[in-house]
């Protein structure tokens, strides 16, 4: 027999938390002491409580746990219900994760608007032919055009290696579709001399630009964008 505080470190709950689940007859101690009302618990009442603050942790109602150890949890069962509760919190980690990264970067757009420091230059590009594949983006957002770029250079770097053509300067070439939110992409490398099989050749024009060097990771390349906009 151990007194109550004891059990409560075994246990990693509170002796507040153990009075509670005696209160409402879920874990009672192995003996009360009838002169001062100290409570005594047995050893081998800690599987029960592990399963108690388990199934409580898993989503159950107290009263449902209740149920569930009148009924029996084997290990096993146990076990199975644990692992699938960790999976679902670890895609919850993920997405909360992935939510943080936009917020992160929202919030930086923000602080900079009053910072902008991007040196922006105005200059004529001479015409070029790009060697590359094309899709299409469901919206403009960096999410959506990120993925299809990402897909688009892993297909054309396989060509471009399968050709051994030069993969110097990488190009993705956004053009809006002026009737719905769609973002058509063209990504691929500058060819100077020649084609490479299995990839489309798509040539700019000469024309204006304005141009900035975004230096840093992709998350914050928004911030050029914006400055090129401003």
């Amino acid at each position: 027999m151990i007194n109550i505080g004891e059990f409560a470190r075994l246990g990693g709950v509170s002796t507040r938390r153990l009075r509670h689940y005696d209160a409402i007859g879920l874990l009672s101690p192995a003996h009360v002491d009838p002169h001062t009302g100290r409570r005594s618990y047995d050893v081998a009442q800690l599987p029960v409580l592990n399963r108690l603050v388990a199934l409580k942790g898993l989503g159950f109602s107290l009263e449902e746990v209740g149920v569930l150890l009148i009924e029996g949890v084997d290990s096993a069962q146990m076990q199975g219900m644990l692992r699938l509760r960790r999976a679902e919190l670890e895609r919850q980690v993920r997405h909360d994760l992935h939510v943080l990264d936009r917020v992160t970067a929202r919030l930086r757009l923000i602080e900079q608007e009053n910072h902008v420091n991007a040196q922006i230059t105005t200059k004529q590009s001479d015409a070029f032919t790009i060697a590359g594949l094309t899709a299409t983006a469901p919206d403009a957002s960096r999410q959506s055009t990120g993925a299809v770029v990402q897909s688009l250079f892993g297909q054309v770097i396989d060509h471009m290696d399968a050709a051994g053509a030069d993969r110097t300067t990488p190009i993705a070439h956004y053009v809006p579709d002026p009737d719905t939110p769609e973002v058509h992409i063209t990504a691929g490398y500058t060819v100077p001399n020649g084609s490479v099989p299995g990839l489309e050749p798509h040539t700019l024009p000469s024309t204006q630009v304005a141009s900035t060097v975004h230096q840093g990771p992709m998350a914050t390349i928004s911030t050029a964008y914006q400055a090129l906009a401003d």
